[in-house]
């Protein structure tokens, strides 16, 4: 058994002695009595050592897999890095995940891995793997309502999870149920493990990017360009520290890809990793693609439910009253549009080239807006409604917060990015000349931007004078030309000008169906616009007559649950119904629902009903006091408090209290929160009785 300290890949350039001190590091923060009840042995350091040998063989491999995916121009990196860097797991409280430079004599940086961020991540991973299913239509008939008691039993584990966190050093935190799975079974791919591990990469990634671009050094010594530039930043009142933090963040999610391709790609049961014969190399070429996309979607997975975590343990550092701490999390959390989009690009403009295009699809944009809207309702609406420790007061800090995306959407970030855009137009017109492709491309986004930042009339003006110049580089039937003149037709509609703004689609429109057909989704959505523009002149019969049409060619083209698809019906509605005629808009609203893609996560329009359906469906089969039954009820209690139904919410949550509900691991502390919730919602519902 090698020692847990040691590198197995790169044992030739380790450090010894900054091993050691990492070994030291772990026993100076250990938890005792969390150790002592995690190993079950009474000796202090005999429990430490036990744990020790544990996690550091884990986060040791990890890192010796991360260094060994570096590309071959990195290797002398990578080797330089395996000499002087070591990770260890910070005791069990240990809400941040930190890396700094080793205060003993070794020369070298010391990474502290957060096992609340980890074990959080892989959790929320795991669990939203089987309650938001990535692919929906390849599950048999019922998957619904299975993975709404997912969602309903994550849920439930989360709470107790946190209510314990929130007073460590009282209770032990209870074993995780992705780590009580592993030990049952690994799994095919996107099982525990699978799930675990990328947790784990993913936040040692981030502290290790730290260390590679130089952040812990003079300022002269940093070897990454920040993710935003300098004045960006400053118009988003985003630090250098904090752009520090991006540009780690921004360089986590491809070394996570890449370490669990090459994991998978590379496995000691792999058949084909030796691969020789020509029938061998292909199946190994077919192979890695898949493997790819499995990989891209559970780094994927491992971001959301990385700043999922961040959320929860901002939360978590909140109620102890750590507002420092949680002011740091919310910080990272926040910055989850950024890494989303960084994410989409590297997908989009590296990945696809390399293993096809399906490596971003629209299965990709659905699972993260069903992520995105149940973190914030667990984060927003669930955890404070179970939190042990509640605060009624907000930090300063805290009643002024402005998310990055609302700062970007300030006049003064909008200028900086106008600024900029014109500086690298400029800059592109000196290298490349007004007539190179990405200079006409640069002048178009420079353009939009204009628009985002209120100035219609000047990007109208920049788009009249630009799409002559890209018809006279490139001809009038470029289909590159062809967004930028939707953007103009569109802008001129935005103004008021409806008779310009119509000229144009309908020029746009007849170049489309000749060079794109009429069946192409660009061509489409030009009918869309027109459609709009003819019910704003005051034919809504025509408008509703067009709308019919193009829902036909939407649903044959695109399919019944295509977002544009979606998007004619509820135009088709609102024009039924401007029309007077409200069946037939009632129908269309009632054939939208039916079709929308089902996204069991609480902000659905369907899923509270679908929880009320349930509720009875259970009480009548399972009865009153099932488990299923109580979970469902228990849930449901929260989704009504949030839709405002104080009286639904307290009669749920008083029926709680008749059962017993120690199965689920709810101690006095529990009961007394729900005696709270019943009470709240009571008072409210009376207090509106009142009222009315």
């Amino acid at each position: 058994m090698p020692d847990p300290g040691r590198s197995i890949l790169f044992r030739d350039q380790q450090n010894l002695e900054l091993a050691e001190e990492a070994r030291e590091m772990s026993l100076a923060f250990a938890d005792s009595a969390y150790l002592r009840w995690i190993s079950g042995e009474e000796d202090p350091h005999r429990a430490w050592e036990m744990y020790f040998e544990r996690t550091q063989r884990q986060v040791r491999t990890l890192l010796d897999g991360l260094l060994a995916t570096f590309p071959p121009e990195d290797r002398d990196k990578a080797l330089q890095l395996a000499g002087s860097v070591e990770a260890f797991c910070l005791p069990s409280d240990a809400v941040e995940s930190r890396v700094f430079e080793n205060p003993g004599s070794a020369t070298g940086f010391l990474i502290g891995i957060s096992p609340l961020a980890v074990q959080l991540s892989a959790e929320i991973a795991w669990g939203m793997n089987l309650a938001h299913p990535y692919l929906p239509e390849d599950l048999p008939e019922g998957w619904e309502a299975a993975t709404m008691h997912a969602q309903e039993s994550l849920a439930l584990v989360l709470s107790r999870y946190v209510r314990a966190a929130e007073r460590l050093g009282e209770a032990p935190v209870p074993m995780s149920m992705v780590v009580l799975a592993m030990q049952k079974s690994t799994g095919p791919d996107g099982g525990p493990r699978d799930c675990y591990d990328a947790a784990l990469a993913f936040a040692l990634t981030h502290e290790l990017a730290h260390i590679r671009n130089g952040d812990l050094l003079p300022a002269r010594h940093r070897q990454a360009a920040a993710l935003l530039p300098e004045h960006m930043a400053s118009a988003l009142d985003i630090s250098a520290e904090e752009n520090e933090e991006l540009t780690a963040d921004a360089a986590t999610f491809t070394s996570c890809f890449n370490f669990l391709l090459t994991v998978a790609s590379l496995a000691p049961d792999n058949p084909l990793r030796d691969a020789r014969t020509p029938r061998e190399l292909l199946q190994r070429e077919a192979q890695l693609m898949i493997t790819a996309w499995h990989s891209a979607r559970r780094a994927t997975e491992a971001c959301e439910a990385y700043y999922t975590a961040v959320s929860i343990l901002s939360d978590i550092a909140f109620r102890r009253g750590d507002d420092d701490a949680a002011r740091r999390l919310l910080t990272t959390a926040m910055r989850l549009p950024y890494i989303q989009r960084y994410v989409q690009q590297v997908r989009e403009e590296v990945l696809n080239k390399a293993y096809g295009p399906y490596m971003w699809t629209e299965y990709d944009v659905a699972y993260r807006k069903g992520y995105g809207s149940w973190r914030a309702f667990l984060v927003g609406n669930l955890l404070p409604a179970v939190s042990r420790d509640q605060r009624a007061e907000e930090p300063d800090w805290l009643s002024d917060w402005k998310t990055p995306a609302a700062r970007a959407r300030e006049p003064r970030y909008l200028a900086a990015v106008v600024e900029e855009g014109q500086r690298q137009v400029e800059a592109m017109v000196r290298e490349a000349g007004p007539d190179d492709g990405r200079t006409l491309a640069a002048r178009a986004n420079l353009a939009y931007l204009r628009s985002q930042a209120g100035d219609t009339a000047g990007a109208i003006s920049a788009l009249v004078d630009l799409i002559p110049h890209m018809e006279r580089v490139w001809g009038t039937d470029d289909p590159n030309i062809f967004p930028v003149r939707h953007n103009l037709a569109w802008l001129l509609g935005e103004t008021g000008d409806t008779a310009g703004a119509v000229a144009a689609f309908t020029e746009l429109l007849a170049v489309q169906e000749r060079v794109l057909g009429p069946d192409d989704p660009d061509t489409l959505d030009t009918r869309y616009e027109l459609a709009h523009l003819r019910g704003t002149t005051g034919d809504v019969a025509g408008a509703v007559a067009d709308f019919v049409l193009l829902r036909a060619d939407h649903e044959r083209v695109l399919g019944p649950g295509h977002a544009a698809t979606l998007a004619t019906r509820k135009s088709l509605a609102h024009w039924q119904e401007r029309l007077g005629d409200t069946e037939r808009a009632a129908a269309t609203r009632a054939e939208l629902r039916s079709d929308e893609v089902t996204v069991f996560n609480p902000d659905h329009p369907g899923t509270r009903a679908a929880y009320e359906a349930r509720l009875e469906e259970h009480t009548r089969e399972l009865g009153r006091g099932h488990p299923d039954t109580l979970t469902t009820l228990w849930f449901l209690a929260v989704l009504r408090g949030k839709d405002g139904d104080a009286t639904g919410a307290a009669a749920a949550y008083t029926e709680l209290l008749e059962h017993d509900l120690e199965p689920f691991g709810f101690d006095e502390v529990d009961l007394r929160i729900i005696r709270d919730n019943a009470a709240f919602w009571q008072r409210v519902a009376d207090e509106r009785h009142h009222a009315g």
